[in-house]
């Protein structure tokens, strides 16, 4: 049963994990101040910098909080593709209870890459990615839209722009009494077959073929652009997806699809998932269809990007379900390209 739950979305969360970060939709006005030209041009993962982060409670009104920000990431670090590095936001837990922040002490901040609207553009549809996924799923990361004041602690210039929160996935662990899957691969007869094809489904969706089930980039833990979790220590493992800015759906002007794969573009959608029984891709796909007007909606929301992206993505969106709509089409691109 807890199988079925969790690639359905209904897996249960516990009570007792209040996050009133991610309690609200309305954009988080905030101020972070770090040495920001600095780090931007160190991009050194091994170094802390300290620094500051401001913003009105509604409880508490004008509140400074003391963080620590380190750079994350691997593609967005290179400074050939982006002028400001993504973040890790590290705050002090003794400073936490009773205010937003409440319990949410580590935290992937997703910047602008660049300074140009399109690239705030960007952002917006990253943002729309997460959305549409927990839609699907209620197993999946929270986040927050932001309007960042970046201050630079030593002299330099202040920037604002948008971005937005991730909920760290050791968080979401434990609210629903799991494990974050910690080793460099994984065994693929213990990915739990109905998540991996609602995984799968999805990121044909957004056109993601830049990650991986079973296997960690170098350096890191499993998976690519996946995190696993363990329903118990040895059981089942349920892919959870993250970082979609190469995606066909944010389609950002940097990225690059996909190397032995033949994808021509980001665009081009490859279904990358593992065979499985037909009932269970039929109950992804199923899935999909039961919320199509609620993705179609998330899509056309013109708050962080423009009309013109909007149509775009409809578009791109329309091309997906008149696959999903045909079953000869559903067999030819999906259940025949199966890993």
């Amino acid at each position: 049963m807890l199988r079925r739950l969790a690639a359905i979305g209904l897996l249960f969360t516990s009570s007792g994990f209040a996050a009133p970060l991610f309690d609200s939709d309305e954009l988080l006005e905030l101020r972070l101040a770090a040495p920001f030209e600095l780090i931007d041009k160190e991009r050194d993962k091994e170094k802390e910098y300290t620094g500051s982060l401001s913003y009105e409670d509604p409880e508490l009104g004008p509140t400074t909080l003391d963080a620590k920000l380190s750079v994350r990431g691997n593609f967005r670090l290179r400074k050939d593709i982006c002028s400001h590095a993504q973040l890790w936001v590290n705050l002090k837990k003794s400073q936490l209870k009773g205010t937003l922040f409440a319990k949410q002490n580590k935290l992937k901040l997703v910047v602008q890459c660049k300074d140009s609207d399109r690239y705030a553009e960007y952002i917006g549809r990253e943002h729309q990615a997460y959305e549409i996924f927990r839609t699907l799923s209620d197993l999946s990361l929270d986040t927050r839209m932001l309007n960042v004041a970046y201050e630079d602690s030593e002299g330099g210039e202040t920037r604002e722009q948008i971005g937005f929160f991730i909920q760290h996935q050791d968080r979401l662990a434990k609210q629903n009494d799991m494990l974050v899957y910690k080793e460099i691969t994984a065994n693929k007869s213990r990915l739990d077959p109905d998540r991996s094809a609602l995984v799968a489904l999805f990121m044909y969706l957004v056109s993601n073929t830049d990650y991986s089930f079973i296997a960690a980039a170098p350096g890191e833990t499993c998976c690519h652009n996946i995190k696993l979790l363990e329903a118990e220590e040895g059981g089942a493992l349920y892919p959870l997806p993250y970082d979609y800015d190469s995606t066909g759906f944010v389609n950002t002007s940097y990225a690059e699809p996909a190397g032995g794969i033949g994808q021509s573009n980001v665009k081009q959608r490859m279904y990358r998932g593992y065979c499985a029984p037909e009932d269970t891709t039929a109950n992804a796909i199923a899935l999909l269809q039961s919320n199509r007007e609620a993705i179609y909606a998330i899509a056309a929301d013109t708050t962080y990007v423009s009309e013109k992206s909007v149509k775009r993505t409809a578009k791109y969106l329309d091309k997906f379900y008149s696959v999903l709509d045909d079953p000869k089409k559903v067999r030819r691109e999906i259940v025949e390209e199966c890993r």
